[in-house]
Parts: C-alpha cells; sequence; structure tokens
C-alpha cells in the first residue's frame, strides 16, 4: 500500500506521476485557462481513472495551492493522483499561469474588478467541458477552498448532472458583518472608509508577503504558527507563488491578485446575499472547515450544510488544528484523507 507522510517524504517511493500542462480556450475569447493534470503513469489507460478538479481560492492561484510540496512531501495533487485519481487543477482567468488583463502589473485602481464569480464559473465550465472531452466518464469529482467553494457550488447547482461528488473546504458564505469589515479581513491592501460598491475596488490588488504570513496565522499563538506553518516552509512557498504571480519574479515582497471576488464581497456576501443557491446542489457534498479558521468561521459552513436540501447525501466536519489555509499545513493529509474516502464512496 502507499503511504504518504505528513512530515516528511512518501514512506516508501514515490510511484511515478505523469504530469501534463494544458492551455484551455476560455468561454470567453480573451480568456486563456492554465490546466494541470497528474496521474499514475502506466498503470490503466487514459481516462479510466475517477476525476477530481480543484477549484482554488480569492488570492491564491491552484498552482501553489495543490501542486506545491511541503514539508518534504508531496502535493495534494500527487497525493490523489498515488491514489488513483485523475487529478487536475486550473488557475481562474486573472490568476497564476492563466491569462491576464492590460491592467495587471498597472496599479491596483485602474479598471473594474476582474474576475468576478460568474466569470470564475465560466472558467470552470470551460475546464469541465475540456476534461471530459479527454474521458469517458461523464461526471466530474468538484474540490472548492474558500471562493473556490462558491465557484463550484455555483457549477454543481447549475450543472448539476457533470458533478458526481462535490467537497467545499472552508466554505464562504454570508458574511455577518458590515462591507468595510469584511474587507479589512479579506483584503490585504488598504481599505476604503466608505465603500458604495465593488465597482470602485480597480481590477486588482496587491498583497505583501509580510501581510499574508500576517493573516495566515493570526489569532495563533506564536509556537503554534510555527509548527503549523514553519516559517521556512512559509518563505518558499511564497517564493514558488511569486513565481507564477509576482510578475516573474520570485523573489518578489508582494503578489497581485484580481478584485473580481473582493467586489462580490462587497455587493453580495456582505450585504446578505449569495452568488449561489445551495438548495439546488442534489451531489453528495461534504465541508470541511478547520477549527481555527476565521476568514470562513464554522457558522458559513452550518448555513450551507442547513441548505443543502436537495443533496443526495451531506456530512459537515470540523477538522482540528487547522486555519483557512489547511491545505498548506502541518496537517493537511487529515484534509487529504477524508476528501479523497468521500470521492471514493458511493451514497444511496
Amino acid at each position: 500500500m502507499r503511504n504518504f507522510d505528513a512530515n516528511g517524504p512518501f514512506r516508501t517511493a514515490l510511484p511515478k506521476v505523469a504530469v501534463d500542462y494544458f492551455r484551455v480556450p476560455g468561454i470567453d475569447p480573451a480568456v486563456t485557462i492554465h490546466l494541470r493534470h497528474k496521474r499514475l503513469a502506466g498503470d490503466l489507460p487514459r481516462g479510466e481513472h475517477p476525476v477530481v478538479i480543484f477549484v482554488h481560492g480569492a488570492t491564491y492561484p491552484g498552482t501553489v495551492v495543490f501542486d506545491h510540496a511541503m514539508f518534504g512531501g508531496g502535493s495534494w495533487l500527487d497525493y490523489m493522483a498515488v491514489h488513483g485519481f485523475d487529478a487536475y487543477s486550473f488557475d481562474v482567468r486573472g490568476y497564476g499561469l492563466s491569462s491576464r488583463p492590460a491592467e495587471f502589473g498597472e496599479g491596483s485602481r485602474r479598471g473594474l474588478p476582474y474576475a468576478r464569480t460568474p466569470d470564475a464559473i465560466a472558467d470552470l465550465k470551460a475546464v469541465v467541458d475540456f476534461v471530459r472531452a479527454r474521458t469517458p466518464r461523464s461526471k466530474v469529482n468538484l474540490v472548492g477552498w474558500s471562493w473556490g467553494t462558491a465557484i463550484a457550488g455555483g457549477f454543481a447547482s447549475k450543472y448539476g448532472e457533470l458533478v458526481r461528488h462535490i467537497v467545499m473546504v472552508s466554505p464562504l458564505w454570508i458574511i455577518r458583518n458590515s462591507p468595510v469589515s469584511a474587507m479589512s479581513r479579506w483584503m490585504t491592501s488598504a481599505v476604503p472608509t466608505l465603500l458604495q460598491s465593488g465597482d470602485l475596488l480597480g481590477a486588482y490588488r496587491s498583497i505583501s508577503k509580510s501581510e499574508a504570513r500576517r493573516r495566515w496565522v493570526r489569532g495563533l499563538e506564536p509556537d503554534v504558527a510555527e509548527q503549523l506553518m514553519p516559517r521556512a516552509e512559509f518563505d518558499g512557498w511564497w517564493r514558488a507563488l511569486a513565481n507564477v504571480q509576482g510578475n516573474d519574479d520570485e523573489s518578489s515582497e508582494s503578489v497581485e491578485a484580481p478584485n473580481g471576488v473582493m467586489a462580490d464581497l462587497v455587493d453580495v456576501w456582505s450585504a446578505g446575499q449569495a452568488t449561489y443557491t445551495p438548495e439546488s446542489i442534489s451531489s453528495p457534498t461534504l465541508l470541511l472547515v478547520g477549527e481555527w479558521d476565521v476568514d470562513t468561521p464554522a457558522y458559513m459552513a452550518q448555513e450551507i450544510f442547513s441548505r443543502l436540501k436537495g443533496a443526495s447525501y451531506k456530512r459537515l466536519e470540523v477538522l482540528a488544528r487547522g486555519t483557512h489555509s489547511m491545505a498548506l499545513e502541518v496537517n493537511r493529509v487529515d484534509l487529504y484523507r477524508r476528501t479523497r474516502e468521500f470521492l471514493q464512496t458511493r451514497f444511496i
């Protein structure tokens, strides 16, 4: 049996994992989407594995959330590939290695907020169509993280016939505070004192390395923070992020991210509304949240759970000793394992 070690390399040699990279045309003609695919090499014909597609959150691209090796071990994509999945991760338009608008790199206040939630759902649809064309399987599994749960949830509520199971990690739901408070919690650049519309935010925002680290471990004692995400591990992860989202400079102390999700936080989530209806999801659904998650606290997952009235099966779990970014922390393999086991289970 192949084993994956949370704190180091694989206990047995990592089987050969095949990796492919694609540039997928978006539904919008100006958009191209970076898609990464991993699977075990040589054991089954292409397309015979179950399929899982990962959907990233508001700030960091799938490239470094789902396929960056941590603590001397493999990535989440590696883990899923080793356990028999065709594992895919993509970057929403404007993130990572996907196409960017002209405003990128020209200042956060230029243009309208880029890559709002409906745009991200359109990118996911293009990816699902591309993946389904490569495999005989008619349905895919979805794993969304943070804002990615709204993207995956929006897709599943609209295209339920294409979704087998869905896992929502740190799920985003209606925010129980003012737009300014929400922005101060989610954004890492200066927050205006009054926000009448998300359109005022500009196309992109800047995130500094120091602020990213502070937000990641806020609320934790320093020794606990260092255990969950050691500074050396964070530095290596940041270099990988800056290499794909920091103007091609891995030494960059800041990166830029699209503001579309921030505009939705102001105009929708903080206004007591949502971008999708959980009641319309019919697939088996797993909700996972870390006990120390202050970005998307447990009440959000609980409210979504209560609204999943059409899901054929649903489950909600709180995982100990994890923050909003548990997928990259020392206890991440507990998250990986619970996700895998749910996706491998047939519910009736």
